[in-house]
């Protein structure tokens, strides 16, 4: 038996979505909960139902795309290469889903305070088990930046599609390079 969401998660689902859609097309600081309100149907208090600012969408928003960075992050230190390939892929693959919400918050300085803080500790512990070390020296950090650093390059430009599979396969052999561990073989 399927049991469907609640109505009021649905909505706030669909609030959510849109949001993103504006502030990915306007800017986070350019859209009005006015603008949101309208996009969707609603008066601005059935919009403060759900959330009562636009900050608290955003951090809806953010909380999705930490949970899944958590989940990779703590996967633990990855020892060798195939593990660092591994970890590589799966953030790949997360910068891919949230690429829109990554978007908005690398364009616009008020919507990148609140996600920094909050990602912050869970990059840092991703940076940590690229490097397959408790204790990592700077190099071994500096490199897994630039690996991380290579999958972000390759995946926001506006020219490409982040799913397409040919892209994130040629992000993931730029990350795997920086990180100094063998690219996954590609099949032509």
């Amino acid at each position: 038996m399927t049991i469907s969401p609640p109505e009021q998660e649905t909505t706030r689902d669909r609030v959510l979505a849109v949001a993103l859609e504006l502030f990915a097309e306007k800017g986070f600081t350019a859209t009005s909960t006015r603008e949101l309100s309208e996009r969707l149907g609603f008066t601005k208090a059935a919009l403060y139902y759900h959330f009562r600012t636009k900050d608290d969408i955003l951090s809806a928003l953010a909380e999705v795309a930490a949970r899944d960075l958590d989940g990779l992050a703590g996967a633990g230190p990855a020892r060798n290469a195939a593990a660092r390939r591994a970890l590589l892929a799966g953030y790949t693959d997360l910068v891919a889903a949230h690429s829109r919400l990554i978007h908005v918050i690398s364009q616009d300085p008020a919507a990148r305070c609140g996600a920094r803080d909050a990602w912050r500790p869970l990059h840092e512990r991703l940076l940590r088990n690229l490097t397959g070390q408790e204790q990592p020296d700077q190099v071994e950090l500096t490199r897994a930046r630039a690996a991380l650093g290579a999958i972000h390059a390759a995946l926001h430009s506006n020219r490409v599609d982040p799913g397409d599979p040919a892209i994130r396969a040629a992000a993931l052999a730029a990350a795997c390079g920086a990180l100094g561990v063998p690219a996954p073989r590609t099949q032509h």
